[in-house]
């Protein structure tokens, strides 16, 4: 599983606590944990720089559902921004629960984007 928690001007997490936050959640209820995170660049802007789109946070997880479960509750508990999206499988299915408050759009399709000359998704 991955939370993919969109970055947001003046919402500034620089000693990446939600990731610390998310651990300790999935731990509390032993459920899995934090196995890792890192931010992910946007596209180019018209002056070439590319700025953080995203954090990726990478999850371990022994019970896909119940961690859905909590992660949904943890992540609002933390005020985590409207498009974070919980990443998993369902029978070898992509899926992600999108957060659109006050709820979240349970079991969208994740459509990968085709990858560019050079072996990158876009």
């Amino acid at each position: 599983m991955a939370v993919k928690i969109p970055v947001v001007q003046d919402d500034d997490d620089r000693f990446h606590q939600r990731e610390d936050k998310i651990d300790q959640a999935l731990k509390s209820k032993r459920l899995g944990s934090v196995l890792g995170w890192g931010d992910s660049l946007g596209e180019a802007s018209p002056s070439g720089l590319r700025r953080v789109a995203y954090t990726r946070v990478d999850l371990d997880v022994v019970d896909v559902g119940a961690a859905r479960t909590e992660l949904q509750a943890t992540l609002v508990a933390i005020g985590v921004p409207a498009g974070t999206e919980i990443h998993y499988g369902i029978e070898g299915v992509s899926l992600a629960d999108i957060y659109a408050p006050p709820d979240w759009r349970l079991e969208q399709p994740v459509v990968r984007q085709p990858k560019r000359p050079g072996g990158r998704a876009r």
